[in-house]
C-alpha cells in the first residue's frame, strides 16, 4: 500500500516512467495566464483588454486541484479530465470550475458564477496550454498559459512576484 502512495504522489511524475508507463502530462506549478474574453462593454462598444491571471495546479497520478487567481476574482476547479488525443503526444485538459468575484465586487458587477474550458497541452515537458473558456453568464473566450514555475503560489500577489 505505501508503496502506491508513494507512486501516486511522486513517482508518477518522474522521467524513467513518462511515456510507456505513465501517460499524464505534468502541469504542477504556477502558471501565468492570458484571458481573452470575447465581451463587448455595452457602455463603451469596446472590448475588454486581456486579462492576466495566474493558475496554481497540484497534481497526484489520480488527482488535481487547480486554482485560478485574478485581481478580481477566484476560481477553483470543480471536475476535470486530461484526455489523450488523436496523437499519442497531444493531450487536452477539460474542466468545470466555480468563479467567486472578491466581495466587494458582487451584486456590483460581477456575480458567483460557473463555467468550463478545454485547453490543448503542448510539450513534453509541457511549456504551453491554450484553448477556449465559456460560462453560464453568457461570456466566453481564449486562454493561453505559457510561463511557470515548479513553486506553488497561494494568491495573485505571491504568484505575479514568482512569475516576472
Amino acid at each position: 500500500m505505501l508503496v502506491v502512495i508513494v507512486f501516486n504522489k511522486y513517482c508518477w511524475a518522474w522521467k524513467v516512467f513518462r511515456g510507456w508507463y505513465v501517460k499524464r502530462p505534468d502541469l504542477r506549478g504556477t502558471w501565468k495566464v492570458e484571458l481573452h474574453s470575447c465581451w463587448v462593454n455595452p457602455e463603451t462598444k469596446e472590448p475588454v483588454p486581456p486579462i492576466t491571471a495566474y493558475a496554481v495546479i497540484r497534481q497526484t497520478l489520480i488527482s488535481m486541484s487547480f486554482r485560478l487567481f485574478t485581481k478580481e476574482s477566484k476560481s477553483v476547479l470543480i471536475a476535470h479530465s486530461i484526455e489523450i488525443q488523436e496523437a499519442d503526444d497531444l493531450y487536452k485538459l477539460v474542466g468545470v470550475y466555480r468563479n467567486e468575484p472578491n466581495i466587494e465586487l458582487q451584486g456590483v458587477r460581477s456575480e458567483i458564477h460557473y463555467g468550463a474550458f478545454s485547453l490543448e497541452i503542448h510539450g513534453e515537458p509541457v511549456t504551453e496550454l491554450e484553448g477556449h473558456y465559456w460560462t453560464d453568464r453568457g461570456t466566453k473566450g481564449r486562454v493561453q498559459m505559457s510561463e511557470s514555475a515548479r513553486k506553488y503560489s497561494n494568491s495573485y500577489q505571491s504568484a505575479e512576484k514568482l512569475i516576472r
